[in-house]
């Protein structure tokens, strides 16, 4: 009996624990899914990684589309505010796929549509929002829409966006063509070249700047796109007077830090029209710095903190630009000297500087005859 009592208690606590097991098993496919049957509220890792999407996951991709899209266009600013940031969760997963980006997007697809019949900047916003996370073909074309707009605001964010398709990009693989890419890229120097409104060039310039960061086994002609643009934007800003020195001299740093660090990073080498904007932007950089020494207007040894952390950035970004020239022409980059400029300049040896600086930067030096460059480009 006592082995008989024995055994029937056993066999209660094997179908509690494998009730308790399929309970917990039905609760976690419960999370995933809506009251309204069918309708998905969550997608699982698998899916949001999936090498190659399948029919199952497919359908839960469109489900949570519906079911989350549906409360993004509602009148209920709250609850559309929360389907946005749902909408958006699976995108920033640091293993989402291209296959589920490219999924994403088509399943969003009607509610592009949507947020474009209603023609409202909200509705404007949160399409491209969405746009900058997915990376795709179609997540392109409304980007490009946003950078065409008539109101300033739209445009700004739509050049922020850019940025972010750059990084996801960079990030996580590309998920659309190399000529979306290069359409893209293209719309950022037209904008940046028509304007005269800082703000949208600084997002422009800062847009340009996460595309230096693109794989140069993939795009590397986009990735020298964006360091030739971004360099000439920064550099035409800087060496005009159309706003503040300090704003044009935190773009110029923008892109100079972006511009160095993919050169200082590049397997592969980049164009020659690329390194020549780069040498463009350094060398204009070390220039404010110089025409102020040589006009009498230089600060201070302690209020010249702006001009010393100028030309650092400037001479490190012309130090690597040189070295890609001379290697694009089949030389030994050891050959090329690294600055120290704004040491002289920290130290407020302005003379030392002055000469070594129009030394490298004045007509007929070989940087200005090398780039074909005017004799009084930076040394006026």
């Amino acid at each position: 009996m006592r082995t008989k009592a024995t055994r029937l208690t056993n066999l209660r606590s094997g179908l509690s624990s494998n009730l308790s097991g399929v309970l917990t098993l039905g609760l976690l496919n419960l999370a995933l899914v809506s009251p309204a049957l069918g309708q998905t509220t969550a997608l699982p890792p698998s899916t949001v990684e999936a090498a190659a999407v399948g029919g199952s996951q497919q359908s839960q991709i469109t489900s949570f589309v519906n079911h989350w899209g549906e409360r993004a266009i509602g009148t209920d600013s709250q609850q559309a505010s929360r389907a946005m940031t749902k909408l958006v969760e699976p995108m920033i997963s640091s293993r989402v796929s291209i296959s589920f980006r490219r999924a994403y997007s088509d399943a969003l697809g009607s509610l592009f549509e949507s947020f474009q019949s209603n023609g409202d900047i909200g509705s404007t916003l949160s399409a491209l929002r969405l746009a900058g996370e997915l990376g795709t073909t179609k997540s392109t074309q409304i980007i490009l829409g946003g950078l065409d707009s008539d109101d300033a605001g739209v445009r700004i964010f739509a050049a922020g966006r850019a940025g972010r398709t750059f990084r996801t990009t960079a990030a996580n693989g590309p998920a659309m063509s190399a000529n979306d890419l290069s359409s893209l890229i293209s719309k950022l120097e037209s904008v940046s070249d028509s304007t005269n409104d800082q703000s949208l060039i600084s997002a422009c310039v800062q847009a340009l700047g996460h595309g230096c960061s693109l794989p140069s086994d993939d795009f590397l002609a986009a990735r020298a796109d964006c360091i030739r643009i971004m360099c000439d934007a920064a550099g035409k800003q800087l060496s005009s007077d159309s706003s503040d020195l300090d704003s044009r001299v935190r773009m110029s740093m923008l892109a100079s830090g972006a511009a160095t660090n993919s050169l200082f990073q590049s397997r592969e080498d980049s164009t020659h029209e690329a390194v020549k904007s780069a040498v463009g932007l350094g060398a204009n950089m070390i220039s404010i710095a110089l025409s102020e020494v040589i006009s009498g207007t230089m600060p201070e040894i302690e209020g010249r903190a702006m001009q010393v952390t100028l030309v650092r950035s400037g001479e490190s970004l012309l130090y690597f630009a040189l070295r890609e020239h001379a290697e694009l022409n089949g030389r030994s980059a050891s050959g090329v000297e690294q600055t120290a400029f704004a040491d002289l300049l920290e130290a407020g040896d302005d003379r030392s500087f002055r000469n070594k600086a129009a030394l490298l930067l004045g007509p007929g030096s070989p940087i200005v005859t090398d780039f074909n460059f005017a004799d009084d480009e930076f040394v006026h």
